[in-house]
Formats: structure tokens, sequence, C-alpha cells
């Protein structure tokens, strides 16, 4: 007798048998105990996870003897065909290869005769996603009244690609990814019953690998059974499958923890020895620092697909990471990621991607550095700037700039002999002139307020009223928010320190000409970065 592949010997025979699937199975035994069978249906999700395998099941019980049953005998000659695909009556069409305008018109043309021995004569169209528009359109019509004695059942990995018309004349059941867990467990009860050899931690390494589809786990079972006859152990599991072990993913988080660049070079040279490949082991690596963000909380390390002692050590070293460290982190694992496939040298950009993170400097905290900046009390830590180095080298840490006194603007005095305050008397083109010193007392060391009020132009000063206009970089948005702060009187302090009176401001949006202007000047200085420059003490590098 030819061998026959674990997939295929232990299809499921029931919906009971069904893994992981519970809800889409118990829906569809209550419509047959209730006698309410669909004409239709499609199945979407991943690959691997049950669909054609329920369309079977349906068909069988739809066509029992003794049906239609919620739990068919798998007996009669209908039971016993419909798995075998030797029936007439259920015809199972694969979608990739019958995708054309002509097949649908020969279902739709032969729809019309009568079951040859079953019930009810089904159709399941498997990956139906890939049939044509035309074929879509032929099967419209069929598909919404078909003869008492048809059925149809689909089955779909990109339900997106179906057509809505063909959604709303069929039920819809989304098929889940299995979960790690109940894979584990349904390989566990197989190799108990076939006499497989198997340690707990291998078929769990082997349920992760399979990523939720029942099928691949079981034909993964049947490459580790022929690599390890004698037993199934983690370290086999790791060797066939090119898995990494979970200390290489602990000491990459060690080299990006305490920046030990150099050591980078050895743990490419491990992933070498060991034939990993270098996108599968940036997946992992991936993997390991969610792990870690998982682990802050402990609620979120029971999410964490690993042994107990895994997680333990995940929960000791969660703590040693900053939250927006780990976060910049995954950003960057994820561009790396979807760029390695490209890439004509994987593993130079795997090697590229661990020196990056082993030279990241620690988060800037804005608020700590602003309150520094405002001679508040000092930061509790000295935040660091984000500068990669070219080359590999030990990395030097330079803290910011020390707190300066004269970084916080101060109001000026109401009457000085070099700048004489503004008044009445003095025409726009004065209050021009002064804009930004204008600013910086309105805004009082706000520097977003003062970066938005720095993007407009004074256009007007009459009877205590001044006019300032904004072009099309200040969204609407922060338009109104401006007029909202200016009619609070939240600004009138600074106002009257620059003034010597009460002035009143309004805002408003400048004509297409002065726009054009305006955004013109703007780019050639750009406020927020000035200001950020001012605020921070550093100089511009041209």
């Amino acid at each position: 007798m030819s061998f026959l592949v674990t997939a295929r010997k232990w299809r499921p025979k029931t919906f009971g048998e069904v893994v992981g699937q519970e809800g889409v199975s118990r829906t569809l035994q209550n419509a047959l105990k209730a006698g309410r069978v669909a004409h239709a249906y499609i199945f979407s999700g991943p690959r691997g996870i049950g669909k054609t395998t329920t369309a079977r099941l349906l068909a069988k019980a739809v066509n029992c003897e003794h049906g239609p049953t919620a739990d068919p005998c798998n007996q009669c000659t209908a039971c016993l065909e419909i798995p075998e695909g030797r029936s007439m009556d259920v015809l199972e069409i694969d979608g990739a290869s019958n995708r054309g305008v002509g097949e649908i018109r020969n279902l739709r043309d032969n729809i019309h005769f009568n079951p040859a021995a079953c019930r009810k004569k089904i159709y399941i169209i498997d990956e139906v996603h890939m049939l044509t528009a035309e074929a879509f359109n032929a099967l419209l019509k069929t598909l919404e009244e078909p003869p008492d004695h048809a059925m149809f059942i689909f089955a779909t990995t990109e339900i997106n690609r179906v057509p809505a018309t063909i959604l709303s004349r069929c039920q819809r059941f989304d098929f889940r990814r299995i979960s790690t867990a109940e894979i584990a467990q349904h390989l566990r009860y197989i190799c108990d019953t076939d006499g497989v050899k198997a340690d707990d931690e291998a078929l769990e390494l082997v349920a992760r690998r399979a990523d939720g589809a029942m099928r691949d786990a079981q034909s993964l079972l049947d490459q580790m059974t022929t690599f390890a006859p004698e037993g199934i152990t983690a370290d086999e599991v790791r060797t066939a499958l090119g898995i990494a072990p979970e200390e290489l993913y602990f000491r990459v988080s060690d080299i990006v923890l305490q920046d030990q660049v150099a050591d980078v070079f050895q743990i490419i040279d491990e992933v070498d020895s060991k034939g990993l490949s270098p996108r599968e082991f940036l997946r992992g690596i991936s993997d390991h620092f969610l792990n870690l963000l998982k682990a802050r909380d402990s609620k979120g390390a029971d999410f964490i697909e690993a042994p107990m002692a895994i997680r333990e050590r995940y929960s000791q070293d969660a703590a040693k990471f900053d939250l927006n460290d780990v976060l910049r982190i995954l950003a960057i694992l994820q561009d790396a990621f979807n760029e390695i496939r490209r890439h004509p040298q994987p593993r130079m950009k795997l090697e590229l991607t661990l020196l990056r993170l082993a030279s990241l400097e620690r988060t800037v905290n804005i608020e700590e550095l602003l309150e520094e900046l405002r001679g508040g009390a000092p930061a509790q830590k000295q935040p660091q700037t984000q500068t990669p180095p070219p080359a590999p080298q030990k990395k030097t840490k330079i803290a910011p700039p020390p707190p300066q006194k004269q970084e916080a603007p101060k109001p000026e005095p109401v009457v000085a002999s070099t700048s004489p305050p503004v008044n009445a008397q003095i025409g726009i083109k004065s209050i021009q002139s002064r804009w930004q010193e204008i600013v910086d007392q309105f805004c009082e060391g706000r520097i977003p307020l003062a970066c938005q009020l720095k993007m407009g132009r004074p256009q007007s000063y009459e009877n205590g009223a001044l006019v300032v206009g904004f072009g099309n970089d200040l969204h609407d948005l922060q338009l109104e928010r401006l007029k909202k702060v200016a009619a609070s009187g939240s600004l009138g302090s600074g106002i009257e320190k620059i003034f010597g009176a009460a002035v009143k401001l309004r805002f408003e949006r400048l004509s297409k000409a002065d726009a054009e202007e305006l955004a013109k000047e703007n780019r050639e200085e750009d406020p927020f970065e000035t200001e950020l420059i001012r605020c921070l003490g550093a100089k511009r590098i041209a």
C-alpha cells in the first residue's frame, strides 16, 4: 500500500473533528438540524485551515442517506464517495485552472440536470477569487436562483477579490487561523495514535512554524518523522527547519541594550554557520522584540508563544528597555524585513540592520529637555540623540547642553532706550520688523504656538487692532485654533508688554498672490526649525 500523508490520513470525517473552527461547525450543524441549509456558501480564510474539508463535510451531511444530518454516517455510498472525489453529483472545481467564462457557461448549462444518485448536486469551487470578471457575471443569475437540486460552496483565501455581487448571494463564513496551542495539541494526539516519539517542545516549534495552518503543520510533521525516525526533539526540529535557538535572539537584544557593536559580527557568523536564512532570522528578531513588548505587562506575557522558562526571561529583560525604544526597533526591523526580500545581498542587509540597532541611542524625552531648558528641575535621565555611526566603532554618548537661563524668553522692559515699545504711533512696518520679538512675547515659551504665529505676516494695525495674515502653509484647523486662542485673551499679557496698550488680534487668510509670496519666504527659513534650534541652543550646519 502506498504511503498516505498525514494531512490526508487525518482529514476530519465529522464536524466535531475540525480543529479550531468551532463557530463555523456549530452554525452549519444547527442549520442542518433545523433544515435551513442555504443554496450558496462562501468560506474564506488563510490556507490549510479546513475550508475545503468543511465543504466536503457539508456535502456529505446534505447527501447522506440518513440526512440531511449534522452527523453523517460515513458508511453510505455518498459518505464514502464524496471524500474520495468519486461522486458524480459533487463536483470539485479548481477556480485557478477553470477561470474562464466558457467553463462557467458549461456549468450553467449542466446544472439543470438532476443528480444521478445523491439528493443534491453540489459544486465546490476552490480559489473562487481566480475567476475572471466575465465568469463571475455569467454566474450571477444562476447563483441567485439555482434549481432546487443544486448547491454552491465557494472557498477562497482572498475574499477581497470576490465581487460584492457574488458575496451578497452567499452565506459567508470566515475561518480563523488556528492557534499554536491547538495545533500542538492535535499533533500530540496524532503522534500518540500513530506511535511517533516527539517532545512537546518539538511539536510546539513545528506548530509555531506552521503559522496557523494545520495542513502545513502536518506536512512538517511528516518531514520531521522522516528526518528523525528514532524520535523528534527540539534540537532536531531546529536543525531540519533552520530555526534559530531562543538564546541567539536574547544575545541580539543584549547587544542592542549594551551597545556591543563589535559582537554583531559574531552573531552573523553563527547565523551563517547554522545555515539560517537571513530573512527568517530577521523575522525571528522581530518576534523576539514583540515578545519583549508583550512581557512589559503581566497579562501580555500570557500571549507569548514560548515555554514558561522563556516567558520568565522575557519578563526580566523587558524591564531593561524603554517602551519608545522597543517601538523604534520594531519599526526598523519591519522596514528591513520588507526590504531584505529584494536586496541583492540578504546577509549584508541583516548585518547592516543589526549594526544600526546596536548603534541606536535612547529616545529623546522632549518634555524633560524642555523643562530643563526652561530652568526647571533637571531631568532624571540625560536624553541622547540618535546618530548612527558610519562604521562599527565604540559609541560616545554626548549629553545635551546644560540649561542656560537665557534660553527661556523673558519679557523685555516696557521702556528701553534701544528698543522703545511699539504703540499706536508706530506703523505696520515697525511691527513687521519686530514681529519675531513680538511673537516671543505673545507665546512666552510655547513653541508650537510661536511656530504657527511666525508663519503669518502682520497686514495692518489700525484702531488698536492688529491683523495677521496666513497662507496655505497653515491648516484651516490650526487657523481656527489660533482664532480661539486670540479670543480667549490668553495672549493679552504678552501683547501689553510690547505695545504698552491693549491690542486686539485678528487672524485672516491671505489672498492667493500674498499667500504664494509668504510661502516662498517660509520655505527659505522654516519657523519650526528656527525655533527649535534657538530653544536647544544648537547651530545650523550648512
